[in-house]
């Protein structure tokens, strides 16, 4: 798998960020406490962790600074496909799409079930 770009909205300290990886090697840098580690955490958790997640899970990552739910899109090449998983975490409310370029979209339940076999 090859992360392309990442887009966080709402996501602890960051309100909207958007960064295009490059194909061959990305560096992320800045000073202490700008974002850097949680942009790396909010694709992670867009990835491998439930947009319905509820609790603390889903506390922890609402920005105390921007308002709304937290939201994370991330574009990656698995397979020689290209996906977008986008998802808002809002406990119950929560949602997924993944779309494959050129292909299917599923949403919710199946976009995690879909996301887990790539």
């Amino acid at each position: 798998m090859r992360i392309k770009s990442i887009t966080a909205k709402n996501y602890k300290i960051h309100g909207e960020i958007s960064v295009e990886l490059d194909g061959t090697c990305t560096v992320i840098g800045g000073p202490n406490e700008c974002g850097k580690s949680t942009l790396a955490e909010a694709a992670h958790r867009a990835l491998f962790l439930k947009a319905k997640i509820s609790g603390e899970g889903q506390k922890s990552i609402v920005s105390w600074i921007h308002g709304g739910q937290p939201e994370v899109d991330v574009i990656f090449e698995a397979g020689g496909k290209t996906y977008e998983i986008y998802k808002r975490f809002s406990g119950a409310t929560g949602m997924a799409r993944l779309s494959e370029v050129g292909g299917g979209t599923w949403q919710d339940e199946a976009a995690e079930e879909q996301l887990a076999r790539i």
